[in-house]
């Protein structure tokens, strides 16, 4: 059994990895607020550590492995930039350099896999020997690609620490500014483009963590399904509309919404998963259309069949208690 810190309580994934791994691993979930879901049987500390504060928790602990999930613009908007390289780069510093001291094995990234760039000269399955694109001028990755310098550089200096960067595609995470712009009532596409993009469950990015976990290999791994879709279809099936709009109106400022730079609306940037398959034993799966599906919206005839289940359940519920406190 490992001793496993997540960094970063805020958003699902940190939620879901906590409850997939703390059913195998001692797990302590650190952040500055409390999980915003259940994490299982996983333990949570509600504090804004310095350095030597976080390396006190380290070593007391004995924690073997560490995954950095404490990223902003994953779960939330981007504050401004100062402040999210404060907190991205700079915090990541602070965090390698707490785990180098504390003796930890194993550190665990969460990254991105747009962080390769949109672009019409991509592939059509970009694997993780492409360079990644430094100069993004938005959203998460403008800062991402300095994190990942920040880690890479801390790998080459400290061999004996294994180093996993996870590459995820974007994560169909109700709360991201994505899935924001995804589920609003018409999402603005670029007139004349319809890229490809690969969308991943949950559960499938949650799993991808515990193999990480559990057979700790250095370097990327792309983490995405086998299938992509284009963008309109993807919009389509989440029960909306996308509006076509002129491509001048997009060169200064993006759709309203839309969190990455304007060239993700233009050209694919669909990543291989065949090493994670391959060396963690890791394969999605939820194919993109049944992943989509847990997202749509029901017919009132649903949400009726649904709300009737709920009251079944809750009333067998209430009478086996009634039963147990007669008896």
């Amino acid at each position: 059994m490992k001793r496993v810190l997540i960094n970063g309580a805020k958003g699902m994934l940190s939620a879901q990895a906590a409850q997939v791994l703390s059913q195998h691993h001692d797990v302590i979930v650190l952040g500055q607020q409390p999980p915003t879901a259940p994490i299982g049987k996983a333990d949570w500390l509600v504090a804004r550590l310095d350095r030597h504060q976080l390396l006190e928790l380290l070593r007391h602990e004995q924690i073997d492995t560490v995954v950095h999930c404490d990223l902003l613009g994953f779960d939330e908007p981007l504050p401004d930039h100062e402040t999210t390289v404060q907190h991205n780069v700079i915090g990541t510093m602070e965090l390698l350099g707490a785990c180098r001291a504390a003796g930890i094995r194993h550190v665990v990234l969460r990254s991105h896999g747009w962080i390769y760039g949109a672009s019409p000269l991509n592939p059509l399955l970009i694997s993780e020997e492409r360079p990644i694109k430094t100069q993004h001028s938005r959203g998460l990755l403008r800062t991402l690609g300095e994190v990942e310098q920040v880690v890479a550089d801390f790998a080459s200096r400290h061999p004996q620490i294994t180093v996993t960067v996870l590459r995820y595609a974007p994560l169909l995470d109700q709360d991201s500014p994505l899935m924001r712009y995804l589920r609003a009532p018409a999402p603005q596409m670029l007139f004349g483009f319809d890229p490809m993009i690969q969308l991943l469950h949950l559960t499938d990015a949650a799993q991808a963590v515990l193999a990480a976990v559990q057979q700790p290999i250095g370097g990327a791994f792309n983490l995405a399904p086998a299938q992509s879709m284009p963008l309109s279809q993807v919009i389509r099936r989440l029960g909306h509309q996308p509006v076509p709009v002129l491509g001048p109106l997009f060169d200064n400022q993006p759709p309203a919404g839309w969190p990455f730079d304007v060239d993700f609306l233009r050209y694919r940037c669909t990543i291989d998963p065949e090493r994670a398959c391959r060396l963690l034993g890791w394969s999605a799966h939820y194919d993109m259309a049944t992943a989509l599906d847990t997202l749509k919206p029901l017919s009132p005839e649903e949400e009726r069949a649904t709300a009737a289940r709920a009251l079944d359940e809750f009333f067998n519920r209430r009478r086996m208690h009634d039963e147990r406190r007669a008896g």
